[in-house]
């Protein structure tokens, strides 16, 4: 990925927003885009398991994922998570759908890590896409008109 996508000032506070708590509307926005599937990992600690991150699943042979990292392979996700593998398990589960993932975030079963995907942070998210994919070089394949 070109250096300047990460040189940019606002990057730092980016991925911050798209690694805590905000990585499933950027996933969306990004799938929008290219109409690639996407993905979650969940992490297993003991009996208990909580989802982890959302992330697109970049198309090919290879087990690849594209989020605010760039794309990358699991290895590298997981250590941005501070996933330790002492003590945790993780699963991808793919492909997930964009229903499923809106799901985690309303009622009573909304998952604390994903926040609902109010205009602030799908304008965010939208044009962090945008800026993401440019950097990639990947051009956008679907409509990114606004989502039903």
């Amino acid at each position: 990925m070109p250096e300047a996508f990460f040189d940019d000032e606002d990057h730092d506070e980016l991925r911050t927003r798209f690694l805590e708590g905000g990585c499933h509307a950027l996933a969306l926005a990004v799938a929008e885009r290219t109409g690639w599937d996407l993905a979650v990992v969940w992490i297993a600690r003991g009996r208990r398991t909580e989802l982890a991150h959302a992330m697109v699943v970049v198309p090919g042979d290879e087990e690849l994922y594209l989020d605010i990292g760039g794309i990358r392979g699991l290895p590298e996700l997981l250590e941005d998570l501070q996933f330790d593998p002492e003590e945790e398990e993780a699963t991808v589960e793919e492909p997930f759908d964009a229903a499923g993932i809106e799901a985690l975030t309303r009622g009573r079963h909304a998952h604390r890590r994903f926040p609902a995907v109010g205009p602030e942070l799908a304008a965010s998210a939208a044009g962090t896409a945008d800026r993401l994919l440019a950097a990639l070089g990947i051009q956008a394949t679907c409509s990114t008109g606004p989502r039903a």
